[in-house]
């Protein structure tokens, strides 16, 4: 999971500064159109349980977000943060990609970096720079009210993706070659060596890690984890792994890259539950399943729009839930804003290598 977000995370924050040009006028064309109770002299826009969002708060959302988007932010930080105890692993591994995520900042910005990290932080709802770690946080606590909500309907979720997406954890052995079609004697010696200690009864993982000439996923026993269909992996690579049982190990096969041999580790839905990959990608393939998440918690926490009922319909659009919980449009999700893959990290390896090692493991198409 935290593969994941470290993966997205960086891809969020960078995409909010796209949008700075437009905010303020958006902020200033909205202020003032929210009427609803007031407490300390302040409007309410909303309240979740015993917390008023007012509308001065609410307003220093808009001039990052663009009216109804500001509300589901404060919505969803209040719904999801007091739902999931924050544990100190979060904590650690929050502070951990805050520094990296610093420290990336620091590298393309230079002496500019806080002031657009800080640009970028209020794009998704948070005021300092050292609400760079409760962002995190709030981030992975927020996949496990996911996870825990899937795993509360498994039969409603977890079937038709099985299906139509085929999910698995896939290793692979791979003889680098520049004419694939026509391998020369040295090539096709080390394809026999690999075929040899195979047969022998060697363990798949300890030849790949031997003889394996992918390095990336060679130091991971030759696997490149969590994939399904729809991982960027070259075509001859991807169909052959998704028609594989558990157990498997494929024939060769050739690509762009040279020949591989494929075993497919996992391919149990139980197993597969194990992997927070797994849950990354349910909640990819249901596009509206977060925001729903959220708001059916809101409505346990007695969330009350004090008769706004405009607001409240326009939440709902923004959230792609109309009455019958059919997707409309969808938020820009403080997870993820902008997912080109759509799935995590570790679900395609292969994708996230840099140098030559990017196209070895299956190759990006």
């Amino acid at each position: 999971m935290l593969q994941t977000l470290k993966k997205y995370w960086f891809v969020c924050l960078v995409g909010v500064l796209l949008i700075g040009a437009s905010i303020y006028f958006a902020y200033d064309q909205n202020k003032g159109k929210l009427p609803g109770k007031s407490v300390g002299g302040e409007d309410v826009v909303f309240s979740i349980g015993d917390q008023d969002i007012t509308a001065g708060e609410f307003y220093d959302t808009l001039f990052n977000e663009m009216g109804v988007a500001g509300v589901y932010q404060f919505m969803e930080k209040a719904v999801v943060d007091p739902s999931i105890e924050t544990t100190e692993e979060m904590k650690t591994q929050a502070q951990s990609y805050a520094d990296s995520i610093t420290a990336q900042y620091q590298s393309t910005y230079g002496d500019q970096y806080k002031e657009m990290l800080l640009t970028a932080l209020n794009g998704v709802g948070y005021s300092k720079l050292s609400d760079l770690t409760d962002y995190f946080i709030h981030i992975q606590k927020t996949q496990q009210m996911i996870k825990d909500y899937i795993n509360a309907h498994a039969d409603e979720y977890i079937p038709a993706y099985v299906e139509a997406k085929k999910p698995r954890i896939v290793s692979h052995i791979l003889i680098k070659m520049d004419d694939p079609a026509n391998p020369t004697e040295e090539e096709t010696n080390r394809v026999n060596a690999v075929k040899d200690a195979l047969a022998s009864g060697r363990d798949f993982g300890e030849v790949a890690q031997e003889l394996s000439e992918d390095s990336g996923s060679a130091v991971q026993n030759g696997s490149i984890g969590y994939m399904d269909a729809d991982s960027q992996l070259v075509s001859p690579f991807l169909e052959t792994a998704l028609a594989m049982n558990e157990g498997e190990v494929s024939e060769w096969i050739q690509t762009t890259y040279g020949w591989h041999i494929i075993k497919c580790d996992v391919s149990d839905t139980e197993t597969l539950k194990g992997y927070d990959e797994f849950y990354d990608a349910l909640a990819t393939y249901y596009p509206n399943l977060q925001p729903k998440v959220v708001w059916e918690k809101a409505q346990e926490m007695n969330l009350d729009f004090k008769g706004n009922d405009e607001l409240q319909n326009k939440l709902l659009i923004y959230m792609g839930l109309n009455e019958k919980d059919e997707p409309e449009t969808q938020p820009e999700t403080t997870e993820n804003t902008e997912n080109p893959e759509g799935q995590g990290e570790d679900q395609n390896n292969a994708e996230d290598q840099n140098g030559e090692n990017n196209g070895e493991q299956g190759g990006n198409e």
